[in-house]
């Protein structure tokens, strides 16, 4: 599986980067910095997974998520929207722009770990899928 981050926080990658390592396997992880990063590298490679933070600079992630679900290209791309803190008008606005899921980042690594290994379990398919709203939240 390969998953694509979009955070401005290098930090975040790292960790979920190490929270991954034992999460899943195989498991290729890359990043983006903002928008313009995330642009170019999706116009190349399409990951299996979209994590978008929801509070980035030039485009927070509700409005790259829009960007991206307005091109077919990336229909079948499942995009996770994620964030430490959480406001139902923020989970509303992923839900009804085309996200798949809305994730709160957990605090501690091990529990980064097991978002990332509940993740890969679901497998692509069912990621593909937009769940009905009370599924919608991953804690």
């Amino acid at each position: 599986m390969h998953i694509l981050m979009a955070d401005d926080d290098k930090d975040e990658f790292y960790i979920l980067q190490q929270a991954a390592k034992d999460a899943c396997e195989p498991l290729k992880i890359s990043y983006a910095a903002n928008w313009l990063e995330l642009w170019r590298f999706i116009r190349k490679t399409l990951p299996d997974v979209l994590f978008l933070d929801l509070n980035m600079p030039v485009k927070n992630g509700i409005e790259c998520l829009q960007l991206l679900r307005e091109d077919p290209k990336y229909d079948k791309i499942p995009i996770i929207i994620y964030s430490t803190l959480v406001s139902k008008n923020d989970i509303d606005k992923a839900y009804s722009n085309g996200a798949n899921y809305f994730a709160v980042k957990p605090s501690a690594i091990e529990d980064i770990a097991g978002m990332i290994k509940k993740i890969c379990s679901m497998g692509k398919e069912a990621l593909q899928l937009i769940p009905p709203r009370e599924e919608f939240v991953i804690i």
